[in-house]
Order: C-alpha cells, then sequence, then structure tokens
C-alpha cells in the first residue's frame, strides 16, 4: 500500500486551482464588450490595419526626388508580382491577367511615361509616388488582357540651383507581355 503524504496532495491541488484561475482571468482579459450604460452605447475595438494604401499630398515631396507628383503613401500597398527597374539587363517582362506590376524608376530624374489606357495592363492611383525604401518613383499597373504593350519612361537629371550639370534625356522602355 502506497501511503499520499496530506502537505503535497494539498500542494498540488492549489497549483491546479491557481493555474485555472488565472486562465480564466487572462481569457475575461482579451474581451472588450463592455456597455456603458450611462450613455447606452457600446464600446468598439479599434479597427484593423488596412491594406488600401493611404495617400496625401505634400508639396514639393515628389518633385524633389524626380517623381511627377507631391504624393506621400503612408502605408505601402500589397507587394507586386513583378518588379521591373531599369538598367538590370531585361526589357521583356511577362505576366498573368490579374497581375500588378510594379515599375520602380530611380530618384534623381524627372521621370514621365505615357499613358497606356485602353491597353492589356491599367495604370494604378496614385502613379509615380515616391518610395524612400526602394529610392525611386513607383508606377503600379494591372494586367486585365492578353497582349503585348510597351512602357516608355523618359526622364531629365535633376540639377541643383547654382550648379552646372549636363542636361541629358533619358529613355527607358520596357515591354510587357500579358499572357
Amino acid at each position: 500500500m502506497h501511503a499520499i503524504d496530506a502537505p503535497t496532495h494539498t500542494k498540488w491541488l492549489f497549483i491546479v486551482v491557481f493555474v485555472t484561475v488565472g486562465a480564466f482571468i487572462l481569457t475575461a482579459c482579451g474581451t472588450n464588450t463592455s456597455n456603458n450604460s450611462a450613455t447606452g452605447t457600446a464600446s468598439t475595438p479599434s479597427p484593423t490595419p488596412s491594406t488600401t494604401p493611404t495617400v496625401q499630398t505634400v508639396r514639393g515631396y515628389g518633385t524633389a526626388y524626380g517623381c511627377p507628383g507631391d504624393v506621400v503613401v503612408s502605408n505601402a500597398p500589397a507587394p507586386a508580382n513583378v518588379i521591373v527597374r531599369p538598367g538590370k539587363g531585361q526589357t521583356t517582362f511577362s505576366v498573368q491577367p490579374g497581375d500588378v506590376l510594379e515599375v520602380q524608376m530611380p530618384f534623381g530624374i524627372a521621370w514621365r511615361s505615357q499613358d497606356v489606357s485602353g491597353s492589356v495592363i491599367q495604370l494604378q492611383s496614385p502613379s509615380g509616388y515616391v518610395s524612400k525604401p526602394d529610392n525611386a518613383c513607383i508606377w503600379r499597373y494591372v494586367a486585365k488582357g492578353t497582349g503585348a504593350v510597351k512602357l516608355t519612361f523618359t526622364g531629365t537629371v535633376l540639377c541643383k540651383q547654382n550648379l552646372h550639370c549636363v542636361l541629358a534625356e533619358m529613355i527607358d522602355e520596357f515591354t510587357i507581355k500579358v499572357a
């Protein structure tokens, strides 16, 4: 026959009760459904972050880097399926309908792009906005149909005041194939 020591048995019972009560307290702290009886309104939880970019305009912000507008995007949109950058040796990119294509043109050049409305890709708004993490002006497109389109970006070098610099025109072309 095996004897159980009463103080040890009591200690284990106390630990089990303590853990159970602690779990109930933590569970109760995780919800916020209190009702304010004075006003008759229930408290609401804070909103969840949005995947839609928050956009505002700050005068001179984008043009200082060479972007066509002064749009500031606070929270980045969802990552693109394909990212296009000049100078990487690749000029033809293949995407599927529904894919998001992001063009990143580097700072230091005043960039312009042509209108591609009615083509197999559709420009998203805002276009040509500043992305400091990428050191680039950003254009985002959604592939809408099938076929090919040529994206042409032209730009001139940004020159600082009172400094001589060579005015140069830059042209970058990318072929986008949607299949």
